[in-house]
C-alpha cells in the first residue's frame, strides 16, 4: 500500500469513526477491502453498518457484490433484490441480478432481471444478447430473432449474436396456435449472417460447421468439405469436423478416407461413439466381422454413458417444468437409443453364421427394443420367428417392417408367401407385386405371382 492510499484510507476510517452512517465513506472503504480481498474486513463493516440502518441500498449492493464473489448465491441474491426493493431505477443492480440468477440457475428470475435492465438501458447489446440466448420456447422465436437483431446492430464487431441468430433461423422452431411446433428454417438468412460474423472472426469454427451444414443442403459438396477441414484445425471442433468428413468421404465411396477421418473423430470424447459406430459399419460392409464387432462394442458403453447423461438431464428439466427443455432432451435421447439399437444390430450382422442361437439372437432383441421401428431388425426377427416354425409372430414383424419403410421388398416377399401358403391370394399377389415395383427384376417374386395367376385361372 502506498502513503497515498494509506493516507486516503485514514481519512475513511476516520470519516465512519465520527459518522458510521456517513454513506460515501462506507462504499469507498468497501469498495477498498473488496479490491484487495480482504473480506474479514468487509463483512465486519457490511455488519456493523446494517445493524445501524438497512435504507442505503449502495450497501446491499456491496453486499450483493461480496456475497456474489463468495459464491454465497442465496445470501447475494436477497442482498440484491433489497437493493432494487430500495431503488429500482439502477441498471446496475439488475446487470448482478441477473448474473447471480443464472448461477443459481433461476432461469425465470434471470429473464425478469434482464428485461428490466433492457428498460433501463436499451442500447445494452450484450442485455438483449443474453436474454435472446436464454429464451428457448418455440413461442419466443420471433422475440428471440428481434433480440438479436437489436443486438447485432448494438454490438457490430460481436460474433456471438450472429452466430447465435443463424443457429435460430435454421431451426426454425416456431409454435402454432394449437400448441403445436412447426419448423420453418430460414437457411438463406442464417447463411447470409454466418458470411458477416467470418468476416469479423475468420477463425469461429462452430460457424463453419453450420455454414458447411448448408452448402450439403444446397448440393454445394466440396464448398462444405473444405469448410470441415478448416473447422479440423479447431479442437473445439475437431470432432464434428472429422465425423462429417467420414461421412462425406463414405457417400463418395472411399473407404480409406473415411476411416481416416472416423479414426479422427474418435480422438474426441464427444465423437467417439459416433465413430466407432460408422467405422463398424465400414468394416462390416468389407466382411471384416471380428474388427467391426469390436468397434461395435466398445461404442455401446459410450453411448450408454450418454443416455442415461440425458435421461437425468431431462427428470432434471421436467421437475424445473422447462417442458421444452425436457422435449429436445428427449429427442437427443431418441436418437441415442436409435444408434444404440443400431450397434446391436451390427453386432448381430458380425455373427450371422449364428444367427440361430439364442445368445447372439439376444443381440437383435436388444436392438429392436431400443429401436421398435427398425425395418432391418424387425425383418431379421420375423425370419427367426419362420426358422421356428412361428409363422404368426413371423408375420407380425415383416409387416412392422413395412410400416416403417414401404419400400422394404424383403419383408413385403415373407409377406405374400405367408399369405399364398395360407391361401390369401389376393393379399399375396398384392405383395408379390409390390415387391416387383420395387424391386423389377426380381426372379422369386415373378416365378411366384405366375404360379398364383395359374392357381386363379386353373
Amino acid at each position: 500500500m502506498d502513503g497515498l492510499t494509506a493516507e486516503a484510507l485514514g481519512h475513511l476510517e476516520k470519516a465512519l469513526e465520527c459518522d458510521p452512517n456517513h454513506a460515501p465513506a462506507l462504499i469507498a472503504l468497501g469498495e477498498f477491502y473488496l479490491s484487495k480481498r480482504e473480506f474479514s474486513k468487509l463483512d465486519a463493516l457490511l455488519k456493523e453498518a446494517l445493524a445501524i440502518r438497512q435504507d442505503q441500498p449502495e450497501v446491499f449492493f456491496l453486499q450483493a457484490r461480496f456475497l456474489h464473489q463468495q459464491k454465497e448465491y442465496d445470501g447475494a441474491s436477497v442482498a440484491i433484490e433489497r437493493a432494487i426493493n430500495l431503488d429500482e431505477l439502477q441498471s446496475e443492480y439488475f446487470h448482478l441480478a441477473a448474473e447471480i440468477a443464472e448461477e443459481s440457475e433461476r432461469p425465470n428470475e434471470r429473464q425478469f432481471f434482464l428485461e428490466r435492465l433492457i428498460d433501463l438501458k436499451p442500447l445494452d447489446g450484450n442485455a438483449h444478447y443474453e436474454l435472446g440466448k436464454l429464451l428457448h420456447h418455440p413461442d419466443d422465436f420471433e422475440r428471440v430473432k428481434l433480440l438479436l437483431e437489436i443486438s447485432i446492430d448494438l454490438l457490430p464487431q460481436d460474433a456471438r449474436p450472429l452466430l447465435l441468430l443463424a443457429q435460430h433461423l435454421y431451426a426454425g422452431e416456431k409454435s402454432l396456435a394449437d400448441g403445436t411446433v412447426r419448423i420453418e428454417s430460414d437457411p438463406g438468412y442464417a447463411k447470409q449472417l454466418l458470411g458477416k460474423l467470418l468476416s469479423i472472426d475468420p477463425k469461429e469454427s462452430r460457424s463453419k460447421l453450420l455454414l458447411a451444414q448448408i452448402e450439403l443442403e444446397n448440393d454445394s459438396t466440396q464448398v462444405a468439405e473444405a469448410l470441415y477441414m478448416e473447422a479440423l484445425a479447431d479442437k473445439k471442433t475437431q470432432g464434428e469436423a472429422a465425423y462429417r468428413l467420414g461421412l462425406i468421404w463414405e457417400e463418395k465411396g472411399d473407404v480409406k478416407n473415411s476411416v481416416k477421418f472416423y479414426k479422427a473423430a474418435m480422438e474426441t470424447d464427444e465423437w467417439l461413439a459416433l465413430g466407432e459406430f460408422r467405422l463398424g459399419l465400414l468394416l462390416l460392409a468389407e466382411g471384416k466381422r471380428k474388427q467391426a464387432e469390436k468397434h461395435f462394442k466398445q461404442c455401446l458403453s459410450a453411448l450408454e454413458e450418454k443416455a442415461v447423461a440425458l435421461t437425468k438431464s431431462k427428470e432434471f428439466h421436467l421437475d424445473k417444468l422447462r417442458f421444452h427443455e425436457s422435449r429436445k432432451e428427449l429427442e437427443t435421447l431418441q436418437a441415442i437409443r436409435k444408434f444404440t439399437g443400431e450397434a446391436y444390430f451390427g453386432i448381430y450382422k458380425c455373427n450371422y453364421d449364428s444367427r440361430l442361437d439364442q445368445k447372439v439372437n439376444q443381440y437383435l432383441d436388444k436392438a429392436i427394443a431400443l429401436y421398435p421401428h427398425y425395418p432391418e431388425a424387425n425383418y431379421e426377427k420375423g425370419l427367426f420367428f419362420l426358422a421356428n416354425q412361428d409363422t404368426e409372430n413371423a408375420n407380425a414383424r415383416f409387416v412392422k417392417a413395412v410400416e416403417h419403410d414401404w419400400n422394404h421388398w424383403a419383408s413385403h416377399m415373407e409377406l405374400g408367401k405367408i399369405a399364398k401358403d395360407n391361401g390369401d391370394w389376393q393379399k399375396a399377389d398384392m405383395h408379390f407385386k409390390i415387391v416387383l415395383d420395387l424391386d423389377p427384376q426380381n426372379k422369386v417374386a415373378k416365378k411366384l405371382l405366375k404360379e398364383l395367376q395359374e392357381v386363379s385361372s386353373g
